[in-house]
């Protein structure tokens, strides 16, 4: 009796499960249904006799836009689009709203909000040949060295005019967020011991007093006009290193030190805006396995599935009373999906060619 119940139950589950899939089908289940949002759009203009509210709305778009570019594409791939029509870029749009708006002193300033539609803007890009990167947030540990090259000297963290300004240039696209750390004795005792090679320096006695996945180290060498960064950069297991050089810059000018500074922390964001690049055109499929009982199990990865980045979309390629198979377009590597998935407390046993989920 409880065996018949139960082959009820699966076959109530696979009808109803047949019946949302069709529902999805025909509507969608693409996770770049989501939206873009940009937060925080500030405008201000004369309020007088030509004063067009609508002129206004439509310029939060383009700085919205603008915002938007710079947070999920490299900087070189920007200025492709730099000039988009203003039609162009409502056509992008779902949602907007006037968060705030105020009329002082003979202007008008209002602060916006304003949501892009993700499948449209995605089209949008791949009619330029450009790969937008998911924004994700990351916390890095953030080592900077200043080597004086005409004096034999060096600066830790005290007296390091990079590491002291480092925190003062910021931009809404931003996504790193560096921990810059206190003046260390042994640490420094590391680097003055080994500052004539300190490009070939194994930091890892200093980073591991320091919980962090990620990393930066940054040594900038000064010699007259001349200063190169030098960067050690480890990004979600990926190491790198970049090198970058100015000429004719003064560290004492201020709008020298601020333009070297953001041209340096441009060059991380597109390291790891290259780390989470997307690109639908060669989506790679994952096939899944649920056992067709484990309701809940299967809810559960596909209220994931919804809601990951690199997922193009998914369907269910068969299903029957022992198992449901879905079929998976990730546009992404298999080995970021599995470690994607598992921040849903998803585990995925890849032991076989239809990968298990746990």
């Amino acid at each position: 009796m409880f065996f018949f119940k139960k082959k009820i139950l699966v076959c109530l589950y696979i009808f109803f499960l047949f019946l949302t899939f069709n529902f999805l089908e025909f509507s969608t289940n693409k996770a770049t249904a989501k939206t873009f949002v940009v937060s925080e759009i500030e405008i201000e203009e004369k309020y007088n006799l030509n004063f067009n509210k609508l002129k206004v709305i439509d310029k939060s778009f383009k700085e919205a836009f603008k915002d938007l570019s710079q947070m999920i594409l490299e900087e070189k791939d920007q200025s492709i689009i730099i000039d988009t029509s203003i039609d162009d870029i409502k056509n992008l749009i779902d949602n907007f709203s006037i968060l705030d708006e105020k009329f002082i002193n003979k202007k008008y300033k209002s602060i916006m909000e304003v949501e892009f539609n993700r499948k449209k803007l995605i089209k949008f890009l791949n009619s330029k040949n450009i790969s937008l990167s998911f924004p994700k947030k990351i916390n890095v540990f953030f080592l900077p060295v200043l080597v004086d090259l005409d004096n034999n000297s060096f600066s830790y963290l005290t007296d390091n005019i990079f590491a002291k300004n480092w925190d003062l240039i910021n931009k809404n696209h931003f996504q790193i967020n560096y921990f810059v750390p206190n003046e260390d004795v042994e640490d420094y005792e590391i680097i003055k011991n080994n500052i004539k090679n300190i490009e070939n320096l194994n930091f890892n006695k200093i980073l591991k007093k320091y919980n962090f996945k990620n990393h930066i180290i940054l040594i900038i060498f000064k010699e007259k006009n001349y200063i190169r960064f030098y960067s050690k950069i480890y990004f979600d297991d990926k190491f790198s290193i970049q090198n970058k050089k100015f000429i004719n810059k003064n560290l004492k000018d201020r709008s020298d030190l601020d333009l070297m500074i953001l041209s340096i922390k441009n060059m991380y964001e597109d390291n790891w805006k290259s780390l989470n690049k997307m690109n639908p055109s060669t989506s790679v499929p994952i096939r899944l396995t649920v056992k067709s009982e484990d309701i809940k199990k299967s809810l559960k990865l596909e209220n994931a599935l919804v809601n990951l980045d690199f997922v193009n979309n998914y369907r269910i390629e068969k299903f029957d009373s022992s198992e449901i198979i879905y079929k998976v377009f990730y546009s992404s590597n298999p080995k970021r999906f599995i470690k994607d998935i598992l921040s849903y407390d998803i585990t995925v046993d890849t032991n076989s060619s239809s990968w298990k989920i746990k």
